[in-house]
């Protein structure tokens, strides 16, 4: 069942945030996978740490623009801003929140389930919330 608050506003659970977690993770290695098997092993070679760079910031670069990711595309939320949740996030705070994250990892999603808002820990730091569509 999901929550939502008086704003009437809707928050995905645990186990869908979890899973557009994993198919991001899944994404971002096949994606440079892809590009590094594609791309002649010349060009590869002088791209792999553009390709890593990208990896890595693949999470905060699609929170900013786009307000998700592929991960989240699929499972239909958004990351907003947790003031105003009409928002995107913006980019320090897109990585602020992408760092304490891996930093974490998992432990992060341990209190989603204690916040009104289903914040993780991630969440918390960088002032975020993630939105059902």
């Amino acid at each position: 069942m999901e929550a939502s608050t008086s704003t009437s506003l809707v928050f995905p659970p645990l186990w869908k945030r979890f899973g557009a977690y994993v198919i991001d993770l899944y994404f971002i290695f096949m994606l440079a996978y892809v590009l590094i098997v594609i791309l002649p092993e010349s060009i590869a070679d002088k791209l792999r740490l553009v390709i890593f760079a990208l990896a890595l910031l693949y999470e905060p670069i699609c929170n900013t623009t786009l307000g998700y990711t592929f991960g989240a595309f699929i499972f239909k939320f958004r990351v907003k801003d947790a003031a105003n949740p009409a928002q995107k996030l913006p980019f320090r705070r897109a990585l602020i929140r992408f760092v304490v994250k891996v930093v974490l990892g998992w432990i992060s999603f341990l209190t989603i389930h204690s916040d009104t808002m289903r914040r993780a820990i991630h969440d918390r730091v960088a002032n975020s919330v993630v939105i059902a569509k």
